[in-house]
């Protein structure tokens, strides 16, 4: 490792790491503003300029492009490369209108901060300035562009680690602009980056706009609940109100980026229509009266019917505390009935992946490491995005991807892709773990015979799968198939499993000896279950069949709900306690590595001032202005049932003490990285379907899959992603559609035993025929098509 001297420092760095890096490490502040720890360098600003006194290069240079070599004696504070700076960056701010005082960057601008340390007080140029025309880049990202100094970070982002292809640098020389061709919402799911990389306002998050100050923010690390892979954000608070969200730095998953789900679907926690006090019978009561009643008809309950009577449903949303002390309380009341996931599928796909990821789970740093990636019946972007560009970064170092589905599934990185009928996904795996491709044509097999003979080669090969596409037995071939290919212990063969919440591995490791959704529903309809507590689980809109499920709420004597979102059953409960959004409270969730990640409390929850005040800012009157009984965290909740300490500290030593799987959880600290649980689970259903389609030919099969933004409850929720507008669309393949006489942009009727339903053709070639894809987009028509369920019969009709 290089030994060089910095402002008479001496340091030892790793090989690669260049001269800005290496003076960080000593605490000594180069100014730069093109420069980013997640873009590398490029040297376009020319601002981080140092004196190289000694050794292998000499003069004036851009610390951010030279690496750090033995020898050399570096100066930042030489009176040559001083001059330069100041120079470069009165030359920056030549054309900026000094427009400070209303920029939403105002505060937290690098460019403030590297004008200082520059040395550029004064302006001396008198000329007119150069302006531009802004764009209107949609609902989320806001463009000032007359800000701009031409670093490039937000190109550099966009294209490179995004893939987006709509955005990028217009113009040539001092006539440089950063935007689209022409006007409109920017297509990259990952857009949101631009808000956080740009160093000077030009691209600022237009949700958060006019809001407040970064200083009057309440933030604090936390974990991203938007899916199963556990990003690092920090969100912002103000008034008891979500202000916004920003990306928080994790180098083993999201690295210094996050999705636009995870930025923008957080305004639930600020919802209007947010339930915020205690119900029995949808009448407001205190929460004293509330537990009462909850505890006095369980306990009439056990008397009168035993402990089968009654079941405890956790939640894959919940934190692992939470769902913890749920089960400590079932145990208490001799409750069998207790499990944390309301649909089967991925319930059982979590708990195969609980019982046997084992040594195969991966992080996405090892992903963007690995030489192969195949995802068989995954899709990265809608299940699990920023995996999409761990593999992007992957193949933009040599990696070889390939997506084996019968989805249209759209990439940003260049990927070899095979369309398959959903019934082969089973032999896929199947042979991927034999090497027998034998059942497919010549033509796919050959494909994937190719494919076998490269993970045999690779030494870094991951194996990716979607748990509602595949559900229990494709996860666990997929496994299998991941233990085979690890067989000869030279090398382990990866495998990473998109599960359907930020909780599902903590949930499952939970599930020993537990029974599935499909038992309880059972015992409903039969009459043999009279009480049904829910911890934030919507089991009305996650089970795959909605009808049964209401007709099992229907056969219930008591539903008792708690949550933070006004859900359809907490909308169904007898008894409604309301919890804490994950922002209000702190906890830990396991994500899909097995990674117990904690995370801190934002704020307390309260009805947000613009609510209170009416939308008038400051308040008029000084005062709480709060009801008393607002929602408590879900952890003190049930701490409160069991007559225990319901500090976080006092949860986890109790947890680590009665789960040794969870060894480390009491020491665990937000921002520490996390730590992987050190067992597994032991016990799985038998119970473990391939769905595929076994219907009559008259028939199309109707397969809902995930979507970006329609699917996600928290999003549902959050009115900050109303501008969308999402539309009920189906997918069709151009010869399915042609069979049907539809053609994409129609409207047609889709018919099938849950009813007619209008909908939007839209045609890809790269899926499977004779089957109909269907987004599942929640608060629409469509929304009660739930992904990972059995493949619906259904035909399409013209409109009239």
């Amino acid at each position: 490792m290089p030994v060089l001297t910095i402002d008479n420092r001496v340091i030892e760095v790793p090989q690669g790491t260049n001269v800005l890096e290496a003076a960080k490490m000593l605490e000594i502040y180069i100014p730069h503003l093109c420069f980013h720890e997640g873009l590398g360098a490029v040297g376009s600003c020319r601002l981080c300029a140092v004196k190289f006194l000694d050794g292998p290069v000499k003069g004036v240079q851009m610390s951010c492009m030279v690496q750090a070599q033995d020898g050399m004696v570096v100066s930042t504070i030489d009176q040559e490369a001083q001059e330069m700076r100041r120079h470069v960056m009165e030359w920056l701010m030549m054309n900026h209108p000094h427009d400070c005082p209303v920029c939403d960057t105002g505060g937290e601008c690098p460019l403030q901060e590297m004008t200082q340390a520059a040395g550029h007080a004064v302006r001396r140029y008198r000329g007119t300035k150069r302006t531009w025309q802004n764009q209107d880049l949609g609902p989320f990202v806001h463009q000032e562009m007359n800000r701009c100094i031409r670093c490039y970070r937000c190109v550099r982002t966009y294209q490179d680690v995004c893939g987006g292809t709509d955005f990028g640098a217009l113009g040539a020389r001092q006539r440089v602009v950063f935007g689209r061709f022409r006007e409109g919402r920017l297509e990259s799911p990952f857009s949101g980056n631009l808000i956080d990389v740009c160093p000077t306002g030009v691209f600022t998050d237009k949700v958060f706009r006019f809001k407040a100050r970064h200083w009057d923010l309440q933030e604090a690390p936390s974990v991203c609940p938007s899916c199963s892979l556990g990003c690092a954000i920090v969100p912002g608070a103000r008034y008891h109100e979500m202000a916004r969200v920003r990306a928080g730095v994790h180098p083993e998953i999201n690295g210094h980026f996050i999705c636009d789900r995870g930025r923008f679907a957080f305004s639930f926690t600020n919802l209007a229509q947010r339930p915020r006090l205690p119900l029995v019978n949808h009448k407001p009561v205190p929460w004293l009266e509330a537990l009462n009643k909850l505890q006095a008809d369980i306990d009439e309950t056990i008397t009168n019917f035993g402990p089968e009577s009654i079941a405890f449903v956790g939640s894959n949303r919940a934190s692992l505390e939470s769902n913890t002390l749920l089960r400590f309380w079932a145990e208490r009341l001799g409750i069998k009935n207790v499990l944390f996931e309301s649909h089967p599928q991925r319930d059982l796909a979590a708990r195969v992946v609980a019982a046997r990821l084992g040594q195969h789970a991966c992080s996405l740093k090892d992903v963007r490491k690995s030489d192969l990636i195949i995802l068989v019946g995954a899709d990265p972007l809608n299940e699990a995005p920023m995996s999409a560009l761990a593999i992007r970064q992957a193949v933009l170092s040599g990696a070889h991807a390939a997506v084996i589905d019968p989805r249209p599934v759209v990439v940003p990185f260049e990927a070899e892709h095979l369309v398959c009928r959903m019934e082969q996904l089973e032999a896929v795996l199947k042979g991927l773990s034999a090497g027998d491709f034998s059942v497919f044509e010549n033509a796919e097999r050959q494909v994937l015979e190719g494919l076998f003979r490269r993970l045999q080669q690779a030494r870094n090969p991951v194996l990716m799968g979607g748990a509602d596409f595949l559900g229990g037995g494709g996860v666990d071939l997929l496994l299998a198939a991941a233990g085979e290919l690890s067989a000869g212990g030279n090398r382990p063969c990866g495998a990473m499993l998109f599960l359907s919440g930020p909780n599902s591995y903590g949930g499952a490791l939970l599930s020993q000896e537990s029974p599935i959704f499909d038992e309880i529903v059972k015992q409903a309809l039969e009459g043999k279950l009279k009480i049904l507590v829910c911890l934030e689980n919507d089991f009305l809109n996650n089970y795959p069949e909605p009808g049964l499920a209401e007709t099992a709420r229907s056969h219930l004597s008591l539903l008792a709900v708690i949550d933070y979102v006004p859900s359809a059953s907490a909308a169904s409960a007898d008894i409604f306690l309301p919890s804490a959004a994950p922002a209000e409270q702190e906890g830990v969730f396991v994500n899909n590595e097995g990674r117990m990640q904690a995370f801190r409390k934002v704020l307390v929850p309260g009805i947000p001032l613009r609510e209170i005040g009416h939308g008038s800012y400051p308040p008029r009157v000084f005062g709480s202005g709060q009801a008393s009984d607002q929602p408590r965290e879900a952890r003190e909740i049930l701490a409160s049932v069991l007559g225990m300490e319901a500090s976080c500290q006092a949860v986890r030593s109790r947890i680590e003490r009665a789960e040794r799987c969870f060894a480390g959880l009491s020491d665990l600290e937000p921002e520490s990285g996390g730590l992987h649980v050190s067992g597994f689970l032991t016990d799985l259903p038998q119970k473990k379907i391939f769905p595929g389609p076994h219907l009559a030919e008259k028939y199309l099969a109707l397969v809902p899959i995930n979507d970006f933004f329609g699917s996600s409850l928290l999003a549902a929720f959050s009115d900050t992603l109303q501008p969308l507008g999402l539309e009920p669309h189906i997918l069709l393949h151009p010869r399915t559609a042609g069979l049907w006489r539809v053609s994409t942009g129609e409207k047609v009727r889709l018919v099938c035993e849950q009813g007619n339903f209008e909908v939007r053709i839209k045609t890809a070639s790269g899926m499977s025929e004779g089957t109909v894809f269907l987004p599942h987009l929640r608060n629409t028509t469509v929304g009660l098509f739930v992904p990972g369920g059995s493949p619906v019969p259904c035909t399409l009709e013209k409109l009239e």
